[in-house]
């Protein structure tokens, strides 16, 4: 003879999915406010070598992501200076460098969506002379810097004087740039 479910059963088994339920719901909106999070380290940075007449990159990078829809709002300015803090913001912006001087291009305090592309562009007296590889932030970033750092190589030693600028993309697009000479 079979007994028929009784209504503690019915609750216990309602009680239960309700619980699962909850407990997914949880997780899901944990992985949502993580990903929301106020991030203020940089995503990466690139350093590039300068020869006089080439530029070589060292760096390993995130790969470059084509998605082109993301604005330009939110995005800082772009300084030059000789050194960065552990942030990989500038410290004590310059125009001014000494033919030895590694340069650090930073674009500053910007917000960075996920899948944004950026790539620096240095110029000397005018003439594009190397682009950075491109990088990819992996996840949104608020308050945040971005630095290539470009420097004299092994073999050259020393930058060749005259006026550079390094101009920033963002997206493929020109964002901003900097202009400072080497003497």
């Amino acid at each position: 003879m079979q007994q028929a479910p009784t209504n503690n059963n019915s609750q216990m088994r309602t009680a239960a999915i309700v619980t699962i339920v909850v407990i997914i719901g949880l997780l899901l909106l944990g992985r949502f406010v993580t990903g929301m999070s106020s991030n203020t380290t940089a995503p990466t940075t690139s350093d590039t070598t300068y020869n006089g007449n080439t530029t070589t990159n060292n760096n390993t990078l995130n790969p470059a992501n084509t998605n082109n829809t993301t604005t330009l709002n939110g995005l800082g300015p772009v300084v030059a200076a000789q050194a960065v803090d552990r942030d990989n913001c500038a410290v004590d912006a310059t125009t001014h460098f000494t033919t030895s001087d590694p340069v650090y291009v930073v674009l500053a305090d910007s917000k960075l969506p996920q899948g944004t592309t950026m790539f620096a562009r240095l110029y000397k007296d005018g003439v594009a002379i190397e682009d950075t590889k491109e990088l990819t932030a992996q996840q949104d970033y608020n308050n945040t810097c971005v630095n290539f750092v470009f420097k004299p190589s092994a073999n050259a030693q020393v930058w060749a004087a005259g006026n550079y600028e390094a101009e920033f993309f963002v997206n493929g697009n020109s964002y901003k740039s900097t202009t400072f000479d080497i003497r």
